[in-house]
């Protein structure tokens, strides 16, 4: 019994869910416990009950590890993409100073003919 303290309160959730016990949106995790606890699937099958638990924390973690590396790899991409756009305002900058120190001066004391 004491795996059903290693999950968070949604785990405890899913797990009553999966074994159609009722729950409401006020039970503390206290009461999912016990609730899972007192079920007859519980008390006629605990192995079945710590196996689903622990897919059930298992996939949870998962998801939560994949959203960990999709919210790193969109950072990574918005930093590289910020570096691109910084270089390329660098480049632009040279190149019209570049183009403005070639350009001849022109000579405003010449008269029109």
């Amino acid at each position: 019994m004491a795996y059903l303290s290693k999950g968070k309160k949604i785990d405890l959730r899913n797990l009553a869910s999966e074994l159609r016990i009722h729950i409401t949106s006020n039970d503390k995790i206290i009461h999912l416990h016990d609730k899972i606890t007192k079920s007859t699937l519980f008390k006629d099958n605990e192995q079945f009950v710590k196996d689903t638990f622990n897919n059930i924390v298992d996939e949870r973690k998962k998801l939560e590890e994949a959203e960990v590396k999709k919210v790193e790899t969109e950072k990574k991409r918005l930093a590289e993409e910020r570096a691109f756009e910084l270089e390329k305002l660098r480049l632009q900058n040279q190149n019209s100073t570049a183009i403005t120190a070639n350009a001849s001066p022109i000579d405003t004391n010449s008269n029109a003919v």
